[in-house]
This record gives C-alpha cells, structure tokens and sequence, in this order.
C-alpha cells in the first residue's frame, strides 16, 4: 500500500535523523538503545561528509550497512562470512552545511506535495518559515513552523487536529560537548499527549541522547571527531558479492 505524501512528511518531519550536510566534522560513536523488557542494542555509527556507516548486531549477526547517498548506493556486509549485497536507488543531490534546505523533499512536486512559504516569524526566540502544505487528491492539510538552521520543524499542525510541537528546555553537557535540552509533545484528539525529550548537538547536527514515549532510550556515547578513514566506507577487496533480495512491490 502506498503511504500518502501529506502523512509521509509529516512522519519525516516529525522523527529525528542525523544531518546530511556534507562540510560537517566527521566522527565516530557507539550507539547504545534501551527499551524496557528487552535486550540492550549496541553499535557503531561513522560519518563522514555524505558517507555513512552503521555496525550493529541482528539475529546474532554482525551486520555493516554502508550508506553512499550521492551515489545511490547501500552496502550491506556480512564480516563473518566476508560477503555483501549492493542495493542502487536514486542519488540524492549534494548537500552543505550553509546550504539552504527547504521543509519539503526536491521531489515535492513529483509527490503530489504542494508547498508554499508564507512568511518569517519568531518562535521560542528563533527566527522560522511558516509554510502551508498539502496534497493533490488528500484534504488534509499541514500548517508548520521551520527552523532552517536545525532543519527541523518546529511547530506542526494537522487540519485532523494532531500537533507537534518542540520547546527549547536549555542547554546542557552530554559526553563533553554543549548540547539542546528539547522536548517534543505529539497531541491529538481523543489521545494521551506523547513527550520525548532529546539533546541535540548544534556542531555536529546530530541527537546524542533521546527518551521516547514507550521508555526507549537512545543514546551516543565514546564520540570521536576527527578524520576517519575512508576505507571504512567501500567493500574490502576479495569480498564475495550475493545477489540482493527482491524488494516487495507496493500496493
């Protein structure tokens, strides 16, 4: 079944992410997350520019996922019996950290999306984009406050009633380095208000520390930043490349 563009990017906007810009300090991290009732998840995250590498353990094992966004390519690794599979999709353009990057995708259009900037205000003493955005065929509609500088929205309202909206607590030290105290809080009609918090590192744009509503903790910890080794995001040589699986075709 396919998602609807509106409830799509309502989704994007809403979830955190690491941030794409490609003059970023690059940097190493474990990545640990805690959810109640079950096993502890551990991993390595490393970044660098555009290039993104994940390593973490599934079903008892280890997997490396190699993310080449500019190119469209994923590398999946199996270390334990040194094979891989490669996945091609679009490439995504090029990003900068000063780069101006607008709330909706560069295929807006594509997706049905309507997207129009209505003005500047100040929100919570930062200065914001108020945008209206809807969809072709879809009578929702979405009203959001952006914030270019940490490209996020936020403050977002549905015309269903749901809102989202993010307040800056202060500022606080997490693993030695100056972060974001912020809370979000999800409410919609008939529905208990979901919070999560989340600390937020404006150097390196990227959550070091986050609490969801359901008692999962996420966090990085043991952060390097420094240069990273580039071979650290291509296939070592001598790998054994398997065919990729066949993606379910949607609905």
């Amino acid at each position: 079944m396919k998602t609807r563009p509106l409830i799509a990017l309502f989704a994007a906007l809403t979830l955190s992410s690491t941030a794409r810009a490609q003059s970023l300090p690059s940097y190493t991290a474990e990545t640990v997350q805690t959810t109640p009732d079950q096993p502890d998840r551990a991993g390595v995250i490393t970044k660098s520019g555009q290039l993104l590498r994940l390593e973490f353990t599934q079903d008892g094992q280890q997997i490396i996922q190699i993310l080449r966004p500019t190119e469209g390519i994923t590398y999946v690794l199996f270390p334990a019996t040194q094979s891989y599979i490669e996945r091609r999709g679009p490439a995504a353009p090029e990003e900068f950290a000063d780069s101006y990057t607008p709330p909706c995708p560069t295929e807006a259009e594509q997706n049905g999306l309507q997207c129009r900037r209505l003005g500047l205000e100040v929100y919570q003493s930062i200065p914001v984009e108020r945008w209206h955005i809807s969809a072709e065929g879809d009578p929702s509609q979405m009203l959001i406050l952006w914030d270019p500088t940490r490209k996020r929205a936020l403050r977002q309202e549905m015309s269903n009633g749901t809102l989202v909206q993010m307040t800056f607590l202060g500022r606080q030290e997490i693993e030695n380095r100056e972060a974001e105290h912020w809370v979000t809080e999800v409410s919609r009609q008939g529905a208990v208000t979901m919070r999560n918090e989340w600390w937020y590192d404006p150097a390196l744009k990227l959550v070091l520390r986050e609490t969801l509503p359901d008692g999962t903790r996420r966090k990085l910890q043991n952060i390097i930043v420094g240069e990273v080794d580039p071979r650290l995001f291509t296939v070592p040589d001598g790998w054994q490349r398997l065919d990729a699986p066949a993606q379910p075709q949607q609905e």
